[in-house]
């Protein structure tokens, strides 16, 4: 019967995948559901953005740059 497979959408991997992810940000899983979509759209570009850069010197002086802009309100 069609009651008796299971079925795998991967939401249980996802779920997982958006925890270790606001964790490693230092947010709230809830973060990606509540954000409007402009911050979502913009924090999707950045690591996007991110995976493109494989230097690692360049990584860290974008890490820094971004730490500097981020510790002045």
């Amino acid at each position: 019967m069609l009651g008796d497979i299971p079925i795998d959408d991967g939401l249980e991997e996802q779920n997982a995948t958006l925890r270790r992810l606001a964790e490693v940000l230092d947010i709230a899983p809830t973060a990606f559901f509540d954000a409007p979509v402009d911050d979502l759209s913009q924090t999707t570009e950045l690591l996007r953005l991110w995976q493109g850069i494989t230097d690692t010197r360049d990584r860290a002086k974008v890490m820094s740059m971004v730490r500097t802009i981020a510790s002045h309100p």
